[in-house]
């Protein structure tokens, strides 16, 4: 099937859907992080006088720097995968593949595809990432998309076959 997928159609894809949601997510959780802790200085301020409330929010900056660091390389890991197909999906092949060969990724308490296409005369087996869960931390459930067509891309150098959209044909 030839790749003529728009810019447009990548961003809304599965796969960008899937790494926006991710990267928004872990965002959340360190600003909740952040917000929550914050009472501990505060806390101290109320304990042992004004004397201490510098060191505390001292102390707090310093850990909400470590956090952000630490959330910050996720965040950052998800949005360069996201850059990376944004920028490359054209030189990757479309192919059109029925989601039947379920397999679960205990990482992402998620469950991934492994799809099955011709590429270049050779039977391909390749997984897709682990987009689907019936969890609230996930943005698909397995039931919009298991045994059903979709059109993805396959990426030759790595390996992986990337969900744009249904096909509603």
């Amino acid at each position: 099937m030839h790749n003529d997928l728009t810019k447009e159609e990548i961003k809304n894809s599965v796969e960008c859907q899937w790494r926006k949601f991710h990267a928004k997510q872990l965002l959340v959780i360190y600003l909740i992080i952040a917000a929550a802790t914050l009472f501990v200085p505060l806390i101290l301020l109320m304990k042992y006088g004004i004397e201490y409330l510098g060191q505390g929010i001292i102390t707090w900056l310093i850990c909400i720097l470590v956090l952000g660091l630490f959330f910050g390389g996720f965040v950052l890991y998800y949005y360069s995968k996201y850059q990376y197909l944004i920028k490359n999906y054209r030189n990757f092949n479309c192919y059109e593949v029925v989601l039947d060969n379920v397999a679960t990724s205990y990482s992402y308490r998620a469950i991934y595809y492994t799809v099955t296409f011709n590429h270049n005369g050779k039977t391909k087996k390749v997984h897709t990432n682990p987009y689907f869960s019936n969890t609230i931390f996930s943005k698909f459930s397995p039931e919009e998309y298991n045994n059903k067509k979709v059109i993805g891309l396959y990426d030759d150098n790595l390996e992986r076959f990337y969900i744009i959209r249904k096909n509603e044909l």
